[in-house]
């Protein structure tokens, strides 16, 4: 039994601990600010020096997603953050994102901080860097030099598949219906090999389809309106999701075989004839024809949803790949960021309809590409960094 000196005792106790964790954790996020401007501060070298030429932006509509170049240094940062692997000890590549919709909050942290005061131009590209240049330049003094998205993603591309071995992967073993992650397999690139042509699918709101002959040569050949937005508006109207992520994280609990009507369902099994397995779909929410909607989860109208999207943008893209007769199709953009659902329905559709001819592959770093390449456009265009990075990529 405590009483009541004890009890106030250990109240007294817990109230110290708490306020001394408290300070601490003020302390080291005053530390880390003061990290970031000595930092930046030793690394401005002169009154004209500009370290934006360190990085590249993309602002999309849902997500900014910064590139930062930076010499190798010997670092103890313990620090949680995205970064690629050391080039050769030569530089480091540090990947972060944020949601769009919190670049004034960073502006106002960058200028309240003195960061600014080393930033004058950044490369960027994306919506956002027609949106936000204004915001940029009165609340920091920062002009934003913008390039194309689509030049900037090619670019991006471009340079991951001609330097990094292991950038690229796909999926070894085609099951949809499974989210094993021992089914990812890595393509090995190597930087003297041919990559060109291939296809180029690009999901965010819609889809484009581009085909890419070589750096710097491509061209729109297709697209669609049935994209991201499109999963995201209808689940909106089917399901009580709140954000594009949670319409995303709810399909992973959901079964599409509950909603949509298979080839089994209506011939009792497989058909053989054309070779369609019995679990393949038939008519996209054809069960919804004849069972009540109380009777399926949100989780697998979402599912169901998603698979169908995704199908389509697979057969979409096959059907390319076939008319301009090439085997290899890049799937980038947001839609295929935060789960493996997505990517794994294109695999299974590309390697469905092509026979095992075609492979849908995929990049670790796909949501960066844009930014990357903005960082690489402004290094070709004022001679910063870019020899350096591509002599330090290559030496790896």
């Amino acid at each position: 039994m405590v009483d009541g000196a004890e009890r106030a005792l250990l109240t007294g106790g817990f109230l110290l601990f708490s306020s001394t964790v408290a300070l601490l954790c003020l302390e080291r996020k005053r530390q880390r600010v003061r990290a970031w401007r000595l930092r930046l501060t030793y690394k401005k070298l002169s009154k004209s020096s500009d370290l934006g030429a360190s990085f590249g932006l993309d602002i999309g509509g849902t997500l900014a997603k910064i590139v930062y170049f930076e010499r190798h240094e010997a670092d103890n940062d313990k620090r949680k953050r995205r970064r690629s692997e050391s080039l050769d000890g030569a530089a480091i590549f540090h990947f972060v994102r944020f949601e769009s919709s919190k670049t004034q909050d960073a502006l106002e942290f960058i200028a309240a901080n003195g960061i600014n005061q080393s930033l004058r131009i950044l490369p960027c590209t994306g919506g956002g860097a027609h949106k936000y240049g204004h915001v940029f330049n009165e609340m920091a003094g920062i002009e934003l030099e913008k390039y194309d998205e689509i030049d900037c993603t090619i670019l991006g591309l471009h340079q991951l598949l001609t330097t990094l071995s292991d950038e690229v992967y796909t999926f070894e073993v085609v099951d949809f219906n499974s989210l094993t992650a021992s089914r990812v397999k890595t393509v090995q690139t190597d930087a003297d090999e041919n990559v060109y042509p291939y296809l180029l699918v690009s999901i965010g709101s819609g889809v484009s389809v581009l085909y890419v002959k070589g750096p710097g040569d491509y061209e729109r050949v297709s697209g669609s309106s049935i994209g991201g937005g499109t999963y995201w508006g209808l689940c909106r109207l089917m399901t009580h999701c709140e954000s594009y992520d949670e319409a995303l994280d709810l399909c992973v609990h959901g079964s599409n075989q509950t909603v949509d009507m298979s080839v089994g369902d209506i011939y009792g099994g497989a058909y053989d004839k054309f070779k369609l397995p019995a679990s393949t779909v038939a008519s996209s929410f054809g069960k919804m024809i004849s069972v009540s909607r109380e009777s399926v989860s949100e989780a697998d109208l979402a599912r169901a949803l998603l698979v169908m999207i995704t199908q389509n943008i697979g057969q979409v893209a096959f059907l390319n790949a076939t008319l301009y007769k090439t085997k290899n199709i890049f799937f980038v953009g947001n839609f295929l960021r935060h789960n493996k659902i997505s990517s794994r329905t294109l695999a299974y559709a590309i390697n469905f309809w092509s026979n095992g001819a075609m492979e849908a592959r995929f990049c670790k770093h796909e949501g960066y590409l844009g930014a990357l390449g903005a960082f690489l456009r402004h290094a070709q265009a004022t001679n910063a960094h870019g020899e350096e990075f591509i002599s330090a990529t290559r030496s790896r």
